[in-house]
């Protein structure tokens, strides 16, 4: 995980210090655009990246259900939660006799839960991938969500939403052809701090919790 954060942060700053080689102020706020876009790209990356290496990790330690924690808990039962919520579940005794009972298709969807619920929680905590979705840009309150499912504070980086928003909305403004003027110096520097700071305190969550087993629900 710290040579994931390691190359990333080279690359960039290699990028960032072909800046030298231009002279023209124009040109250099230009640069920056792309800066932004590789940039965005490495932060949203890194932040899947680790994020999946962390479920990986606890999926291959194999634990049970009734021995972790909460969150981990309900993330491995995303699929089961899937089921339950599924409208289109019929009672089984009574779907030819009262198709239109919703009620009481939620209630058998409800008993079914209450009877398997004892095989659940000594079943194996494999959390799904898909709990770590970016949905399609990583901003600050879908990573808040991730962090949130995994177990993590999710409002650890309130004091940097500001910056990844902004590093956020001139991705997209280039992208959409809107964004043509370029960046100040200042600016594309505060993102970039505040884009590895924030990648350096998910790497420095995901190896604590590691270490220190907080995935437990004892620890």
């Amino acid at each position: 995980m710290e040579e994931e954060l390691t190359w990333r942060q080279n690359e960039i700053r290699f990028l960032r210090n072909q800046l030298s080689y231009i002279s023209a102020d124009q040109d250099k706020r230009r640069y920056r655009k792309s800066l932004v876009v590789m940039l965005y790209a490495h932060f949203e990356g890194f932040c899947k990246t680790v994020l999946l290496i962390y479920v990986d990790a606890i999926n291959h330690l194999g634990i049970k259900r009734n021995e972790a924690n909460p969150y981990i808990k309900t993330a491995s039962l995303a699929d089961v939660f899937k089921a339950y919520a599924n409208l289109d579940k019929k009672c089984a005794l009574f779907k030819n006799a009262l198709p239109q009972d919703e009620k009481l298709h939620l209630f058998s969807r409800q008993v079914d839960f209450v009877n398997m619920i004892d095989a659940l929680w000594q079943e194996t905590a494999e959390i799904p991938e898909s709990v770590i979705d970016t949905e399609s840009n990583l901003k600050p309150v879908v990573l808040r969500k991730i962090l949130f499912r995994l177990g993590f504070p999710y409002d650890c980086f309130a004091g940097y939403e500001g910056k990844i928003n902004f590093l956020l909305e001139k991705r997209n403004s280039i992208a959409h052809g809107s964004g043509k003027e370029g960046l100040e110096e200042k600016e594309y520097s505060e993102v970039e701090t505040a884009s590895f700071t924030v990648m350096e305190e998910i790497l420095k969550l995901v190896i604590e919790a590691l270490e220190n087993k907080t995935y437990l629900s004892v620890v």
